[in-house]
């Protein structure tokens, strides 16, 4: 498919639509008083918002490239350094960008944290460009920090900038969805992710073509599967723990999860890891339905496709359904503070 003419070359794989609306507002000199990019984790969501606000900031007169990467406000970025989804470090020593995030075992984005940005944001910018906050896991905004931030959406300045970045859109309030422009993140077509992962990374075909099917439409993860074992191995095990859950007792499930959720970690931790399993066993609660229908050509975990052959029979679909909704309902669980251990064992105990 030819690029548009007017989309700058950022390092995005897929969402052309959002990359080339960002490219024409650039491009037009007509940007949003305050952004929400919406849509599952490991979309290109943050690599997006650096790209956008590396833009914004950029001293380069020609527009075709943004950014340059030779202005003193690139150097500043450091945009030319190598940056991932994940890399919250990507911010170099720009005085007019800032980014806050849910702060590691909290379970909120504190009112202390809005309102340290929201200061960042009212002084004078040091270089006459944009003012440009980023809020990472902006669905963990609580009541008094989102209000906090409305008031400044409420009133807002010449050339600052906010991007609340979100996996949970529901999660928002509708005062401040009303008052932003909402760019909706798509899972990537799964070719494109497999020819990224052969083109750019040297994979294997039958590996690129394993991991493109696992990643769901999210490039973030097929790489992170590619190049972090650990990561890779942990999500697989988390599979097969599921997989085998059957062919055990009470006692046997309860070890497996505690041999998943391990006992050396903090509370937000565990629930973060819990919602991480969760995700993955809906996925091959949703192959087994796949299995089960006989449209193996759609499963998403095509490297155990044996294991799935196997206990399909174990299942039946209403069962199967069941399931997944009990998964869904695990999820809700999580988020209203029920004990993570507790929330998995009752899975556990119901397959």
């Amino acid at each position: 498919m030819k690029k548009a003419d007017n989309r700058l070359d950022w390092p995005i794989l897929g969402n052309d639509h959002i990359v080339e609306f960002l490219s024409k507002s650039l491009k037009d000199g007509r940007v949003f008083g305050t952004y929400v990019f919406s849509g599952p984790d490991d979309l290109g969501k943050t690599t997006v918002a650096k790209y956008f606000a590396y833009s914004l900031l950029c001293q380069a007169d020609e527009a075709k490239k943004l950014p340059c990467g030779e202005c003193s406000a690139c150097r500043q970025n450091k945009v030319n350094q190598v940056i991932t989804e994940d890399d919250d470090n990507f911010m170099g020593i720009h005085p007019d960008l800032h980014i806050i995030k849910r702060e590691k075992d909290k379970k909120n984005i504190s009112i202390d944290q809005v309102r340290s940005l929201i200061h960042s944001l009212s002084m004078s910018s040091f270089l006459n460009s944009y003012k440009i906050g980023i809020i990472k896991n902006a669905e963990s905004l609580n009541d008094e920090s989102a209000n906090a931030l409305l008031k400044t959406l409420e009133e807002p300045k010449n050339k600052v900038i906010i991007i609340l970045i979100t996996s949970d859109i529901e999660a928002l309030p509708t005062t401040i969805l009303s008052r932003s422009q909402l760019l909706r993140f798509r899972p990537v077509k799964t070719d494109l992710i497999y020819s990224y992962l052969v083109e750019s990374f040297g994979a294997s075909r039958v590996t690129a073509r394993n991991l493109a099917r696992l990643s769901l439409g999210r490039p973030a993860l097929a790489v992170k599967f590619l190049e972090n074992k650990d990561f890779y191995e942990t999500y697989l095990k988390r599979v097969n723990i599921f997989l085998n859950f059957s062919g055990k007792d009470i006692n046997e499930r309860f070890l497996m999860i505690e041999e998943l959720l391990g006992s050396k970690i903090s509370g937000q931790e565990t629930v973060k890891i819990a919602k991480r399993i969760i995700e993955v066993w809906q996925g091959v609660v949703r192959d087994l339905i796949l299995v089960n229908y006989e449209q193996p050509d759609m499963i998403q975990h095509e490297i155990v496709n044996n294991e799935l052959a196997r206990e399909k029979n174990k299942f039946s679909i209403p069962s199967l359904l069941c399931l997944s909704e009990s998964l869904s309902q695990a999820d809700i669980y999580l988020k209203a503070n029920v004990n993570p251990r507790l929330v998995l064992e009752n899975i556990a105990i119901n397959i």
